[in-house]
C-alpha cells in the first residue's frame, strides 16, 4: 500500500496518511530497524467508530489530515498506545479530536432532537440541569462578548425551549466537595491512598481505568456533579416535588462530549434507574433554541427551589484549579472549624493556563502539597510519580481539556474565549452570597432531610461510585 509523503512522528510511534484505506483510514507502524526507518508492520485504522457513544464521525468531510491522530497520541497520550483496527478503537471521550478537526467531520455526537422530543411528550417530566461552564460560552451563539455571563437569560431561554424545571449543577457541584473534602480528610488522617485524585472528569477517569488501574484506590469515589445531580434528581428533587422518577427525563446540559459517555456507566445507576437520560451541550444547546425561534438575549428567568442555589466555589469547578480551591476551602473548615483567609481563597498558584500548577498550603497543623493539570501529557507525569513513589503531592486535580470544563469541546472554541470565561467564572465567585460549598443552606437541607452525614451510609449509597480496571481495552 503506498504511504503518501506527511509524517507525524509521534511519541515512539511513525503515522502516515493513507488514502487508499476504507476511504477514510489511518496506518500506524511502530516497527523500525535499527537505521530508524520504518518496518512493514502495520494496521487499519478507523479514528471513530460508529458505536461511541460520545463522539461522531461524518466521514465525507475527512480530508485525511491527520490532525485528529496528531491530537489524540500528543496531547490525550491514547493513540499509538495499541493496535488499532476496524473493530477496536480505544478512547477516552475528551474531543480533542474534535476540536482539532477543522473539517467539521468530527462532533459531538448530537442528542439535543432527543430533548425536543422529550419536551413534546406530554407524559414526560423533562428536567434540565446546567454546568457552570454554560453561562459563560452560550452567549457566543447570540452575538454576545464572548465570556459573558448570562446566567438569568440561560435559565428564561431553558423555560422557554419548554423544560418544566430548570437546575443548576452547581449545587452538585458543592455536593462534591462536601463528599470530596471529607474523604480527603480521613485519608491524611489514615494515610492511605494519598494522594487524591479528583474523579469529576470521566475523559480523566477513564484513562486511569486503561492505563494505571494499580492507581484506582487514588481517585476519589465521589461521583461527578451531574452524576450526583442525576440521582439527586431521580430521587431527592422527585420526593420533594411528588414526582414519580420513572416519567423524568433528565437532560444534563454541559460544555463536555465526555459526559455522554459517562452516563452510559452501569455503575452509575441507582436501582435500575439512570440518574441522567440524555447529555447535550452548549454547542446542542444554542441549536435547540434557534430550532424553536428562542432569542437568548430577550429571556429571563431564575432556578427552580430545590437544588437550585449554589456557592461560588461550586461555580469555579468550571474552571482549572477550581475544584482544588473549593475543596481546600471546605477542608480548611472541617479541620479548624474558620473559613480560610483570602490567600487560600483564591489560590492563585493553581489559577490559569499553565498545563501543570502546583501549590502548598497549611491547614491547622497540617501542611498540604496539591498539583493541577489538564490534558492527560500532563496527568501522566504525575501519574508515573505516584506509582514510582516520588511523588509529593497530597491532592491532585486532572481535567481533560485546555482551562477545564471552560474549554470543553462542547463550547465554541478558541484559547482566547476559554480566559474570557475563566474570568467570568472567577468574578461570579467573588460576588456570590456565599463562596463556601459548606454554607449552602440547600446543601445542609440535603444532608438533614436526606443524605444524614458526610460520607455516611446514604451518601455512600447515592454519592459514590466505583472503578473497573479497564486495560483489557489495549489488548483486543
Amino acid at each position: 500500500m503506498t504511504k503518501i509523503s506527511r509524517r507525524k512522528f509521534i511519541g515512539k510511534c511513525v503515522f502516515y496518511n493513507a488514502s487508499a484505506l476504507l476511504g477514510a483510514g489511518w496506518l500506524i507502524s511502530c516497527a523500525k530497524d535499527s537505521s530508524g526507518a520504518t518496518m512493514d508492520s502495520e494496521w487499519d485504522y478507523l479514528p471513530i467508530q460508529n458505536e461511541n457513544p460520545a463522539i461522531a464521525l461524518w466521514r465525507e468531510k475527512c480530508e485525511e489530515c491527520g490532525d485528529c491522530v496528531e491530537a489524540c497520541a500528543e496531547k490525550q497520550k491514547v493513540f499509538g498506545t495499541y493496535h488499532a483496527n476496524a473493530v477496536n478503537h480505544v478512547c477516552i471521550h475528551c474531543g480533542t479530536c474534535i476540536m482539532a478537526c477543522e473539517e467539521g467531520a468530527l462532533t459531538e455526537k448530537y442528542h439535543w432532537k432527543d430533548v425536543l422530543n422529550a419536551i413534546d411528550d406530554p407524559s414526560t417530566i423533562v428536567i434540565a440541569s446546567i454546568s457552570p461552564s454554560v453561562r459563560v460560552g452560550i452567549g457566543d451563539y447570540f452575538g454576545m462578548e464572548p465570556g459573558s455571563f448570562v446566567l438569568e437569560n440561560m435559565v428564561g431561554a431553558c423555560r422557554a425551549v419548554g423544560f418544566d424545571y430548570v437546575l443548576d449543577t452547581n449545587f452538585s457541584a458543592d455536593l462534591t466537595i462536601m463528599e470530596e473534602a471529607g474523604e480527603l480528610q480521613k485519608r491524611i488522617q489514615e494515610k492511605v491512598d494519598i494522594p487524591q485524585f479528583t474523579s469529576c472528569c470521566p475523559a480523566w477517569v477513564k484513562y486511569v481505568e486503561i492505563y494505571y488501574p494499580l492507581l484506582l484506590p487514588y481517585l476519589s469515589t465521589a461521583k461527578s456533579p451531574v452524576s450526583m445531580q442525576g440521582a439527586m434528581v431521580k430521587s431527592y428533587f422527585a420526593q420533594k416535588k411528588g414526582l414519580n422518577p420513572r416519567n423524568i427525563v433528565h437532560v444534563a446540559i454541559t460544555p463536555c462530549a465526555a459526559k455522554k459517555y459517562e452516563i452510559t456507566r452501569d455503575d452509575l445507576a441507582m436501582d435500575g434507574i439512570q440518574g441522567t437520560d440524555i447529555v447535550i451541550t452548549t454547542n446542542e444547546l444554542a441549536r435547540m433554541l434557534k430550532r424553536r425561534n428562542v432569542n437568548l438575549t430577550a429571556q429571563k428567568g431564575n432556578f427552580d427551589s430545590c437544588m437550585g442555589a449554589a456557592s461560588g466555589a461550586g461555580i469555579i469547578f468550571g474552571n482549572t484549579g477550581g475544584v482544588t480551591r473549593a475543596a481546600l476551602r471546605t477542608a480548611y473548615y472541617n479541620i479548624t472549624g474558620a473559613n480560610p483567609p483570602a490567600n487560600l481563597l483564591d489560590l492563585q498558584q493553581v489559577q490559569g493556563l499553565n498545563g501543570l500548577k502546583e501549590a502548598q498550603v497549611t491547614i491547622g497543623d497540617t501542611t498540604l502539597n496539591v498539583a493541577v493539570c489538564y490534558e492527560m501529557r500532563n496527568a501522566q507525569r504525575l501519574l508515573e510519580q505516584v506509582m514510582n513513589g516520588t511523588c509529593k503531592y497530597h491532592f491532585i486535580e486532572v481535567m481533560a481539556c485546555k482551562g477545564g470544563c471552560v474549554g470543553g469541546v462542547g463550547q465554541p472554541a478558541g484559547s482566547s474565549k476559554i480566559q474570557k470565561r475563566i474570568s467570568a467564572l472567577n468574578t461570579a465567585d467573588m460576588e456570590a452570597t456565599t463562596r463556601y460549598c459548606h454554607e449552602n443552606p440547600e446543601i445542609a437541607a440535603i444532608y438533614t432531610d436526606f443524605l444524614g452525614e458526610v460520607g455516611g451510609p446514604e451518601a455512600k449509597k447515592y454519592l459514590h461510585t466505583v472503578y473497573n480496571d479497564k486495560s483489557n481495552l489495549l489488548l483486543k
